[in-house]
């Protein structure tokens, strides 16, 4: 390189005189940040054009006016306070700028609705040429704290939808409109923020069944792979593409659910939107996680670990919320220590696991099977069961229990089920339903009736 060096005086290389308005004119029409200069009363004196198409303002109405007039009073306070300690910041050197974090608050969109921003203030009172401060902003998603309302949330036990939504919300609106999706034990749980775009576009799965399905990003360009009825409807409403990123849980790779974007670019992700999106996809995907292990551990609280149908716990819970009389079916194996005797008990527990899937087989899905603890088994049935088969459940039940089962390709049981069924208040209910087994297990082994010729009547 030939010449002399930079004067550190002048701030570095000369720059050519027709880059500086075409920096300006960067500023002015920058895709994503709206550029404020307000004078040291607070006056607006200029805004970019970008307060056009990134908040919905009009920047010419703006000028001469009190910047803060548009700011949420709740707000209002921590904005003068941070604007007061900005004017009084000052570095040692007289060169380099105080450094400042950005402020958040919120500003009233055209519409009346509350928009949040994120801006930068460089302070340049001091500046003979220019006596005023200069605004980048940018807005943002959510509440002035869009992660501290998801955490508000979480902290109230708030449903999962609500949660969500507050997670969706912190994709900046600029960008996009957005949904999440959460896959509770398979079941989509839907948070979309209220009013937005995407409360009407989300409501069709189609968006977002693909990533749930596979775990894999589904970002192509404009609409393709969407059904045509699926994409006219979102182009109705200004976007040009949508794109759908799954949320996995980080210790097991598992899909925990999705987050769907309708964005107003025609392409696909990239450096320049991935800040966007980062925030929401972190949050969620923790949420979702943590949501996943709750219910787990919830479900583990209910669940017999050997036969996977509820515990005495998940009984005790039913009966509690039972709101008046109810049935159950008390089922006993009578030959399961012969089983354990005979086969071992691996064999037994086999068997165990045999009898559970075959009464959840014969009843309904509504209907509560329960494992109470060694050999003993109880069904509560739902309020609405129809009368018949609640009446014929006993034999029934016990017809099913009593079919050979097959250990291995050589071994083959069968045990026998004595079952008594009761109806009663849910104080007394098990202890009536005990009692009825009890009578049947005693009927089984009374002795035959002598019938004439010294022959006896089967049982």
């Amino acid at each position: 390189m030939t010449g002399p060096p930079p004067d550190p005086a002048s701030g570095g290389y000369d720059i050519p005189p027709d880059v500086v308005p075409r920096l300006l004119r960067a500023l002015d029409h920058s895709p994503a940040t709206i550029v404020t200069f307000i004078d040291a009363s607070f006056r607006t004196r200029w805004v970019s054009r970008s307060a056009r198409w990134v908040g919905g303002a009009d920047p010419d109405a703006r000028v001469g006016r009190d910047s803060l007039e548009l700011i949420h009073p709740d707000d209002m306070d921590a904005m003068l306070h941070g604007l007061a300690l900005l004017r009084a910041a000052r570095v040692d050197d007289g060169q380099s700028p105080p450094i400042v974090e950005p402020v958040r608050y919120r500003i009233r969109r055209p519409d009346g609705s509350w928009q949040a921003m994120e801006t930068l203030v460089h302070n340049l009172l001091d500046d003979p040429a220019v006596g005023g401060l200069v605004l980048v902003g940018r807005p943002v998603g959510g509440d002035v704290d869009g992660v501290g309302q998801v955490v508000d949330l979480l902290v109230a036990d708030a449903p999962l939808h609500e949660v969500l939504a507050a997670c969706a919300a912190l994709v900046p609106t600029y960008v996009a409109s957005a949904a999440v999706v959460g896959q509770v034990d398979g079941t989509p749980i839907v948070g979309v923020p209220a009013g937005s775009p995407a409360e009407c576009l989300a409501a069709d799965d189609r968006w977002w069944r693909a990533t749930l399905a596979d775990g894999r990003q589904f970002t192509p360009l404009g609409f393709a792979g969407f059904a045509d009825e699926v994409a006219e409807q979102a182009r109705a409403q200004g976007f040009r593409s949508a794109w759908s990123f799954p949320l996995l849980d980080e210790t097991t790779h598992e899909v925990l659910g999705a987050l769907v974007a309708w964005v107003r670019i025609d392409g696909q992700p990239h450096v320049g939107t991935d800040g966007a999106f980062r925030p929401a996809l972190r949050l969620a995907s923790l949420v979702l996680a943590e949501q996943r292990r709750r219910y787990v551990l919830s479900r583990e609280a209910v669940t017999d670990p050997l036969t996977g149908v509820a515990n005495r716990t998940a009984l005790r819970r039913w009966l509690d919320d039972a709101g008046g009389p109810v049935t159950v079916a008390m089922v006993d194996l009578d030959d399961f220590k012969q089983v354990n005797d005979t086969y071992g008990h691996e064999a037994g527990d086999a068997v165990l696991r045999a009898v559970a899937e075959r009464l959840v087989a014969h009843v309904r899905e509504d209907d509560l099977v329960v494992r109470l603890g060694g050999d003993e088994f109880v069904v509560a049935f739902a309020p609405d069961a129809p009368t018949e088969a609640v009446a014929s459940s006993g034999p029934r039940l016990a017809a099913a229990v009593g079919r050979p089962i097959r250990l291995d390709h050589r071994t083959t049981v069968a045990v026998r089920a004595s079952v008594g069924v009761a109806t009663g208040p849910p104080s007394e209910v098990i202890r009536l339903a005990d009692a009825a087994l009890y009578d049947a297990k005693r009927a089984k082994r009374a002795p035959a009736s002598p019938l004439p010729g010294g022959a006896v009547s089967p049982r």
